[in-house]
């Protein structure tokens, strides 16, 4: 059952998906919430392109892999490259090392699999939207070993800060986090920004693979 509509602005999608109903499914999806534009369903990179061009999208939803050849991971920075405002979300069948490696190389801004449900997809393009990573937990510990930790030493963290932290590694959401903690969703915010600051890493899955490589949270 997908989210029932926002008052937040509208979100201009593109799908790059070259299985029809796949791509409609998640335009159905999209659309229901009244909180998306779906500027199209594109099958091919020559196609994406174009659009991507001519409507600087403010997400766009990619498949790893389209019936026209090889991975379009070497296609996402031309998407970045169009529409530098744009955010790419990859969304595949496929949560190997090789292929998360080599699409967050490439500059995704997140990695989910097509197993999950219509209403991760939904958050998770309405988090990229936000400036947010987001990644299926399948593949998050995969990510977090790209990450290079930070250099500087850590400012002690709050005991409310390290909680914000555990559930960033557990991949939770700003709004799951606030909800779980019983506060605003600005204040978990403030409390990511803290972190950030304090270890001197720049977004919040640096800060994660900064803090278990560091002891300061454990996973499992």
């Amino acid at each position: 059952m997908v989210d029932e509509p926002s008052m937040d602005p509208m979100i201009d999608v593109l799908i790059v998906e070259d299985h029809d109903m796949v791509a409609q499914a998640m335009a159905a999806a999209l659309r229901a919430t009244g909180s998306f534009n779906v500027g199209g369903c594109l099958r091919t990179q020559a196609e994406a392109m174009h659009a991507i061009t001519a409507h600087a999208p403010d997400v766009v939803v990619l498949d790893l892999r389209l019936a026209e050849g090889d991975d379009t991971t070497a296609f996402i920075p031309d998407i970045l490259a169009a529409a530098p405002d744009a955010k790419v979300l990859v969304v595949s069948a496929w949560g190997d090392d090789w292929s998360v490696s080599r699409a967050v190389e490439a500059g995704c801004h997140g990695y989910l699999l097509k197993e999950q449900g219509l209403d991760e997809l939904v958050e998770g393009i309405r988090a990229v939207a936000r400036g947010e990573a987001t990644f299926a937990p399948a593949v998050l510990s995969r990510v977090l070993r790209l990450l290079r930790p930070g250099t500087a030493t850590a400012e002690s963290l709050t005991s409310r800060e390290t909680e914000v932290l555990r559930r960033l590694a557990d991949g939770l959401t700003t709004e799951q986090i606030a909800a779980d903690l019983y506060v605003s969703v600005n204040t978990v915010r403030n409390h990511v920004n803290n972190i950030i600051r304090k270890l001197n890493v720049h977004s919040r899955l640096e800060a994660v693979s900064y803090a278990i490589r560091n002891g300061l949270i454990r996973m499992g």
